[in-house]
């Protein structure tokens, strides 16, 4: 049982080191992240570098040993695991480090099921903030699917009525009041929503 029982962690990353095996953690040094490190049986050398900066994140870290060979073994231990903890922490971000496109379709899956994930190739897509929060797109897609089971005579008219409205449906996420600012003004940018004589049009 992975200890991801004893906390909610807003961002966890897992880490297909048979894949990407150039990793720092250094810079993710930050509170309300877990990381789980797949290694698999064939890589019997981790270098001490990455071995130190995992100690330093103390539980924040747990490494998973692939113990039999076969082909994508540890890719279906991180489908496995990415599952388990899926349902324990929902309204978490998931991050999948690898180069490995065939976790996409399942990636899409996620999505469509309300839960964010994302595939990176790299850590270095992981050194501000926004990165390990929900992405636009996801917020995007989340809000625009509740809207759209929402009869358009009921839906928000004014831009402060669907700002508060748009908060209040992504509550589980979490979302700043920025994020929520930036959504709307996107929307309006791409043209998802138009405004006449102070009144809100919606084009989806």
């Amino acid at each position: 049982m992975t200890s991801i029982e004893k906390a909610t962690p807003s961002t966890i990353l897992f880490i297909d080191y048979e894949n990407v095996t150039q990793v720092r953690l250094s810079s993710l040094q930050r509170p309300n992240l877990k990381i789980f490190i797949f290694v698999g049986c064939a890589q019997v050398k981790i270098p001490f570098e990455l071995v130190r900066e995992a100690h330093q994140l103390g539980a924040a870290v747990e490494w998973i040993g692939v113990e039999e060979t076969g082909p994508n073994a540890l890719d279906f231990h991180i489908a496995f695991y990415l599952g388990q903890v899926s349902l324990q922490s929902p309204t978490s971000s998931y991050v999948i480090l690898s180069r490995d496109r065939g976790f996409d379709p399942l990636i899409q899956h996620l999505g469509k099921l309300g839960i964010s994930c994302r595939r990176i190739d790299s850590l270095e897509l992981l050194s501000g903030r926004a990165d390990l929060t929900h992405s636009q797109d996801f917020l995007s897609d989340i809000a625009v699917a509740k809207l759209s089971a929402v009869i358009p005579k009921s839906r928000p008219k004014k831009r402060a009525t669907l700002y508060t409205y748009l908060k209040s449906i992504l509550s589980k996420y979490q979302p700043s009041e920025p994020e929520v600012k930036q959504l709307l003004d996107t929307w309006f940018a791409t043209g998802k929503i138009v405004e006449s004589k102070e009144k809100i049009n919606y084009k989806f």
